[in-house]
């Protein structure tokens, strides 16, 4: 059975062994964690997070009672209703099968049905081709490309931005017409 469901402090021993290098922990968390990943740096990241009117919600992906995914929807501005996704992953053993989709589209309706906001947007680094093509088939649209945006040991990335409306996701979803 998978399902997702709000993040716990139990969830974050899993999830800290995810990062097997600097490289990996910047491709799914850009520059917001230091790599080694430690576990009070996850207990200060899920503080505060997922209550009404939280500026964060964390989710994880729960595969036979084994986490195996974890996302965010962040920055929330209730004002301007906008929130940001971040820090998508699925385990190693575990991508392939869908997971990153189901994960998204649970945070888009959040997002938009629950939440009420008007705009999600995500950057995607430009090497990341299967996670690009998985914004895209889900309505997320390109708007840029920050150049050298994120500094590595290897070099600079550049980060493709994308955004959906509300809009847009109630047209793919049937909720208005066109």
């Amino acid at each position: 059975m998978v399902y997702m469901r709000e993040i716990t402090r139990k969830d974050l021993k899993k999830i800290v062994n995810w990062a097997s290098s600097e490289e990996e922990l910047m491709t799914w968390a850009g520059s917001s964690f230091s790599y080694p990943l430690k576990i009070d740096e996850l207990k200060a990241y899920i503080k505060g997070a997922n209550g009404i009117g939280s500026d964060r919600y964390i989710f994880v992906l729960v595969q036979d009672d084994d986490v195996v995914g974890h996302i965010s929807l962040a920055h929330i501005d209730y004002q301007n209703r906008s929130g940001r996704i971040g820090r998508v992953v699925v385990e190693e053993n575990s991508r392939g099968k869908g997971y990153g989709t189901l994960m998204m589209k649970h945070m888009l309706q959040i997002g938009f049905e629950e939440l009420n906001l008007n705009r999600i947007s995500l950057g995607v680094y430009d090497f990341n081709v299967s996670a690009y093509k998985t914004y895209e088939k889900l309505g997320f649209v390109q708007e840029g490309i920050l150049r050298e945006k994120l500094k590595t040991t290897n070099g600079y990335w550049n980060s493709i931005e994308m955004s959906m409306l509300s809009k847009e996701w109630k047209q793919r979803n049937g909720l208005i017409k066109k």
